[in-house]
């Protein structure tokens, strides 16, 4: 079983070498009493040396090979000491320039991954006169393990990185996460879990780089399943090793990066996330997910990684085109049967008629390697200050389709449900712009092929249709950043729906998200709440965390449901809970 694995893993180690690319990721900022801290999240720690100089009110960082994935929005220097930014291509590499209020002094350093936090360039922009400020009340903060490899910025003004060498280099890192969750009502324990994953980085001499994630968790509760070893949603070469009601060992994540001119490649068990959409995902679809908690685990937790071939071919200004080739017939992990989030809506779960007895049987899994392979296409572009792209996807839908049917058994008739994974071709678009302190952003799908429990036995319980679904969300942002307010409508439409198919042809959905961070970006509040216009029926999560020590975050938690028990959400109105959790960074 274990040598579909293995033989993956051997054709990315024997994948050709070339030279590793820096994308920057992501750019923040932070407004504190005597600096602006900027960060630059990297997707991989810089190659090279990189510089840094001061000018009368301009400041400049290079990155060497390095190249931009995302954009600079200026609302982020509101309030700031930066005035302005902007970055460019140049034969070096990148380079980012900062325009300052006025003539600052600035240290720069570089920090490794820890927490859920990647490589970073950290600049700090000092008010005059300058203030020596410690680290140790920030979010960046280096840990006090990494205080050799990475000196702060009093003892390494302008210098970032360390310099790249020919030599394999080699890095441990993780985390260590522990959740304890209260069932409302009667107080007993959902989950006593401790979740554990080391992660293994490795550059190798030839610049590529090797990732790999592990998983170990324990549960005492045993609530949230799967009784039985291996869940059937997992194809032969993906799973976990050990998978139990109170064990857990898997290989989360393995892969190889590299870059060949213009061209970026990663190969091996990865995640690749299309769409923002904040509780329900729209566009967010290549990857599978695990429902062991509904919806209620953070989706790069609940993501299940694929074997996956992703090039990224640059275009220069006119955008990048991404291909995607998914040989893995892994699909959705649902709860199972008698633990706390077991699927019991009609939405989703055929009725039983009154008298007649029921079998379930296991579905039937895709398992071509060539032939059930999924394949996507995306490109993304910034036109007009618009971020856009544009993706398309055939591929198998993760959950499967609970096709019904009579048999004759041996004390009458006897009803059998068997589930079917189906095709799908998906289009789509996303949409985001920046206007001051407000961001737009928008997802459209449509799916030429969706499955729905119906009450019509003559298509076997089934109705079809193809679906039309968008997210309109608006981002409000103030407080130097510190505070955010997100609303998003979800639409899904069924051009085909018929009055035996149990959903409505036309259903919407409302979240809203508020976030603060306080004190020094050491406490973070986040409320996010879903509400679904046809059944009434939501979600309700809250969260209050702090931030310990620079590598501890503490946090006390709540889920909470309500309406109607056929909604999706309504479903599971008897099982609030409480959660005390922490997580700490090694």
């Amino acid at each position: 079983m274990r040598r579909p694995r293995l033989a993956l893993l051997a054709l990315c180690l024997s994948a050709s070498a070339a030279s590793a690319s820096v994308q920057v990721e992501n750019v923040r900022t932070a407004l504190h009493t005597d600096r602006t801290r900027v960060v630059i999240d990297l997707s991989a720690p810089p190659q090279g040396q990189v510089s840094s100089g001061e000018g009368s009110k301009r400041f400049e960082l290079l990155i060497p090979d390095g190249a931009m994935s995302t954009r600079i929005r200026q609302r982020l220097f509101v309030g700031t000491l930066v005035s302005a930014a902007s970055h460019e291509r140049v034969e070096e590499g990148l380079r980012l320039t900062f325009i300052l209020s006025q003539p600052l002094q600035a240290k720069t350093f570089y920090l490794k991954p820890y927490l859920s936090r990647g490589d970073r360039i950290v600049i700090d922009f000092y008010n005059p006169p300058p203030v020596t400020g410690t680290a140790a009340d920030l979010d960046e903060a280096p840990p006090a393990d990494q205080a050799a490899a990475n000196p702060g910025p009093a003892s390494r003004p302008a210098r970032a990185a360390p310099r790249h060498t020919e030599r394999n280099t080699f890095d441990l890192t993780g985390t260590w996460e522990h959740e304890w969750a209260l069932q409302a009502g009667g107080a007993s324990t959902g989950k006593f879990e401790s979740n554990v994953q080391p992660r293994v980085e490795m550059n190798l001499a030839s610049g590529v780089r090797l990732t790999a994630l592990g998983r170990i968790r324990g549960d005492t509760a045993g609530d949230l399943g799967p009784a039985a070893n291996s869940a059937n949603n997992h194809s032969g070469a993906n799973g976990p090793l050990v998978n139990s009601e109170h064990a857990e060992l898997t290989l989360r994540e393995l892969y190889l990066d590299g870059r060949s001119g213009d061209i970026l490649w990663r190969l091996g068990k990865q995640q690749v996330v299309w769409g923002q959409a904040d509780g329900i995902k729209v566009m967010d679809v290549v990857n599978p997910q695990s429902f062991r908690e509904f919806i209620l685990d953070d989706f790069d937790d609940s993501r299940i990684a694929l074997w996956t071939a992703n090039v990224e071919v640059l275009l220069g200004d006119a955008g990048s085109v991404q291909l995607l080739w998914i040989p893995d017939t892994t699909y959705h992990e649902l709860a199972e049967a008698g633990t706390t989030f077991e699927f019991s809506s009609p939405l989703y779960v055929p009725r039983r008629p009154a008298g007649l007895a029921v079998r379930q049987l296991g579905p039937e899994r895709p398992d071509d390697l060539v032939g059930d392979s999924d394949a996507g296409l995306r490109y993304s572009a910034f036109w007009r200050g618009w971020d856009v792209t544009l993706n398309y996807l055939y591929h198998y839908q993760d959950l499967p389709v609970p096709y019904q049917s009579l048999a004759n058994g041996a004390g009458g008739p006897l009803g059998l449900v068997t589930p079917q994974y189906e095709r799908n071709h998906l289009a789509g678009a996303t949409l985001s712009n920046v206007f001051g302190a407000l961001t737009l952003r928008s997802e459209l799908v449509y799916s030429s092929d969706t499955y729905h429990v119906s009450s019509d036995f003559s298509a076997r319980g089934i109705g079809s249709s193809a679906e039309l679904s968008t997210v309109v969300g608006l981002d409000w942002q103030w407080d130097a950043q510190d505070t955010l307010l997100s609303a998003q409508w979800f639409q899904s439409h069924l051009p085909d729906h018929d009055r035996d198919i149990v959903r409505t042809g036309t259903e919407h959905t409302l979240s809203l998200l508020y976030q603060r961070d306080f004190l020094y970006d050491t406490w973070k509040f986040r409320s996010l709440g879903l509400y679904s216009l046809d059944r009434g029926d939501r979600w309700i999560n809250l969260k209050l965390s702090h931030m310990f020590r620079d590598n501890l975050e503490l946090w006390l938690g709540g889920d909470f449901f309500g309406g109607t028990r056929s909604g999706l959400y309504g479903q599971f109105s008897s099982r609030d809970r409480i959660l005390l959790g922490m997580e700490l960074g090694f």
